[in-house]
């Protein structure tokens, strides 16, 4: 539970508690209402920072789930080490290619060592439904995908596209690239 949430519940607590003893022990009618009138506004505040706090919590949960979307695409070096990274958080379409001038490509690979197994355009992923598709642009050396944890790689086909998850490795041609 979260600690403001803990608090406001405390506080709640205490000003139910001083209600009964302020009902109970006070025998002076002006002591008596006044007492009881603070301490219910006192609870009804913090009830309702309460039930703001709940909602707010929730929220964050949905967002932070969100946000385990993918978010990132890395290129990955010989030794597995990340060699450059990609922010893909909000678009809908990145184009995978060795950008040459004539293309349009989101992922420029031209300066990679791996640059002579790219296309100009090689692979294109959508957004669609939730979901990351990736699809071959009829490349020269194709595109492969290695799921998350597994040891073999699957060709991608340019007619059907091909459900991408977090930490699938991506191959455009030798290029490994990961998605995160």
């Amino acid at each position: 539970m979260n600690r403001k949430i803990t608090l406001d519940i405390a506080i709640i607590i205490s000003a139910i508690t001083g209600i009964i003893l302020s009902y109970v022990y006070l025998e002076n009618y002006l002591e008596k209402g006044i007492s009881l009138t603070v301490l219910t506004s006192i609870c009804i505040f913090f009830s309702t920072l309460a039930v703001i706090d709940t909602k707010r919590t929730k929220w964050q949960r949905t967002y932070e789930t969100k946000r385990k979307e993918i978010s990132e695409i890395q290129l990955c070096g010989e030794d597995n080490n990340i060699t450059d990274t990609w922010d893909i958080y909000g678009k809908t379409s990145v184009v995978f290619g060795r950008d040459e001038r004539e293309f349009q490509v989101d992922v420029n690979l031209k300066n990679t060592d791996y640059a002579g197994t790219i296309d100009g355009e090689h692979a294109v992923m959508n957004y669609s439904n939730g979901n990351w598709y990736i699809e071959d642009l009829d490349s020269q050396n194709g595109t492969r995908i290695q799921r998350g944890g597994e040891g073999k790689k699957y060709k991608v086909s340019s007619r059907e596209p091909c459900k991408v998850e977090r930490n699938d490795i991506i191959y455009l041609g030798l290029a490994p690239i990961r998605i995160r």
